[in-house]
């Protein structure tokens, strides 16, 4: 395998890192990993949680024979751009861009390209994927549902886990009302945001990616999904609290193509075993914990296979 750093142009420069199988073949299959939220590069990596998840699926993929892209977020790493001005739109258009570049590549089998999303990247893939078609979508930790109702119930079950706290924390919590100020103020914020058409802004004086917030708010995979004709994959964790599990069925069950679902036991949302109380309020412990450890063997089976039906390799 050999590794080589690319700059695409899009509506602003971003960098990435193509690997290529070292084989007799001169023309290979190939796959775009798109990302999931917040300011991680092109392994996945942010400031507190190097977790390399996209640097390992990237080298796992070229083993199988697969060319792979994966980059940096504008704004991020070695990109242009503003990560804090940046919308979910933006991201879709700079997916799209490589995607396209991915399918002009010299190397590259132009009808046997594939985008394999994780978590965000789950989510916009089927954007992407109207924008320039792939020969097939994996998506990893995603959902099925508008974004509108899945960020409120994330933050839902973090507000249920406060009220369960024990002890001095849990009096406190419960004597000076601090779950339902934290809802007021989560609802003031998205008020504001929604009603603004900044890219950024500052609510309680913390910057805020409003552009982000405000069309994640607005976006709805399912719309995106019911269009999909390609072969599909998708794959939750069973101790995902991110995104409910079985929306992985519900994923298959929107597209119009060909699909397969799987729920794996004990992987979480970075896709890796933890056998651990799996929580909102705990979940970046949780993932620091298990940085080091690989990613699920089940997942890796899984996708080896799936490729391997669709790349011809």
């Amino acid at each position: 395998m050999t590794e080589q750093e690319i700059i695409v142009s899009s509506e602003t420069p971003l960098a990435g890192t193509l690997t290529v199988p070292e084989s007799e073949n001169n023309i290979h299959p190939a796959v775009l990993l798109i990302a999931g939220s917040g300011k991680v590069d092109r392994n996945g990596n942010a400031k507190q949680l190097e977790m390399n998840v996209y640097k390992d699926l990237a080298n796992f993929l070229t083993k199988q024979g697969l060319m792979t892209l994966r980059y940096d977020k504008r704004g991020v790493g070695k990109s242009g751009g503003d990560y804090m001005k940046a919308g979910l739109s933006d991201f879709i258009t700079d997916a799209g861009s490589l995607l396209s570049f991915l399918k002009n590549h010299p190397k590259v089998d132009s009808d046997r390209v594939f985008i394999l999303g994780h978590s965000e990247g789950a989510l916009i893939a089927p954007a992407v994927h109207q924008k320039v078609p792939a020969s097939g979508l994996i998506l990893l930790a995603g959902a099925a549902e508008p974004s509108i109702d899945l960020l409120p119930r994330q933050n839902e079950q973090a507000f249920e886990e406060l009220n369960r706290l024990q002890g001095l924390k849990g009096w406190f919590i419960r004597k000076f009302n601090i779950t339902d100020k934290s809802r007021k103020t989560n609802e003031k914020i998205f008020n504001k945001v929604a009603a603004s058409d900044q890219p950024v802004m500052r609510v309680k004086g913390i910057k805020l990616n409003a552009k982000w917030l405000r069309e994640t708010l607005e976006y709805n995979v399912v719309d995106y999904l019911q269009t999909v004709t390609c072969p599909v994959l998708a794959v939750t964790g069973e101790k995902d609290v991110q995104v409910p599990p079985e929306h992985a069925r519900k994923i298959a069950e929107s597209v119009q193509g060909e699909a397969e679902w799987h729920i794996i036991p004990n992987m979480n949302h970075i896709l890796r075993q933890y056998e651990g109380e799996h929580t909102m309020l705990g979940i970046l412990k949780e993932y620091q914990s298990i940085i080091d450890e690989p990613l699920d063997a089940d997942l890796l089976k899984i996708i080896k296979h799936w490729v391997r039906r669709r790349s011809g390799n």
